[in-house]
Parts: structure tokens; sequence; C-alpha cells
């Protein structure tokens, strides 16, 4: 199953995430999975969550749901379905040989967020 939050969010994030996007292979969706991925480990998340504890009043220390997943189950972030982890997308195919009338056209296709094609003269 998968969940599609629409996120809303202020131009500096988008920024971030659109830098992020350009400096790496991943797609917008794998960067922000990864940051939801982390922050569950993160002390920093933990700290901008506890005065947004619905016990505060109490003054009762309540603890942050346990991730279902560990740090080292990277399937979680890097794909949108974590049960086709590692099975091969079309999409990520790196090069196709075509033959048209007997001479050979390389194409070339990358998935980068969007798809690239390379076509040799």
């Amino acid at each position: 199953m998968v969940y599609r939050p629409t996120v809303r969010y202020h131009d500096v994030f988008r920024k971030y995430v659109d830098d992020v996007f350009r400096v790496t292979s991943l797609d917008r969706n794998q960067i922000i999975r990864a940051a939801l991925f982390t922050a569950a480990y993160s002390p920093q998340f933990h700290q901008l969550m506890k005065p947004y504890f619905y016990d505060q009043e109490e003054r009762v220390d309540v603890p942050l749901p346990e991730p279902k997943w560990s740090l080292r189950e990277a399937k979680y972030w890097l794909e949108q379905n974590a049960e086709i982890y590692g099975q091969m997308n079309p999409v990520d195919v790196p090069t196709l040989a075509l033959e048209s009338q007997g001479q050979g056209r390389r194409i070339e296709v990358k998935n980068r967020g969007g798809i690239s094609l390379s076509l040799p003269g």
C-alpha cells in the first residue's frame, strides 16, 4: 500500500529540495521520503515535536512512536513501494539498442527525475 499525501511547504523548503535534486540522482519524492525516514531517528526532530505532545499539560515524558523500519532499510525511502525494492523498472533501463534499415542507432535513457534522451548523429 502506498500513502500519497499532498504536502504544502514554504518556498525555502521547495528550493532546498530542488537544490538537492540537482546535485543527486534522486527524484524529489525520494528526497522527501529520505527526510521522513531519518527524522524518526533524529534527536533534533524529537526536540521539535516535544512541545506539541498531547500530554504536555500533565508534563508526562511521552516518547514518539518507534519507527517500523531500521536505518539499514533504504527500500522505504528509495522506492515508493518497498515491496518492489530491487526490481527492474522499465524506465531505469540504461541503454536500448535499435536497428533501423541496417544502421545501428543507440538511444540512452536516464531516469533522474525525468527522462533524458541522447541520440547520436
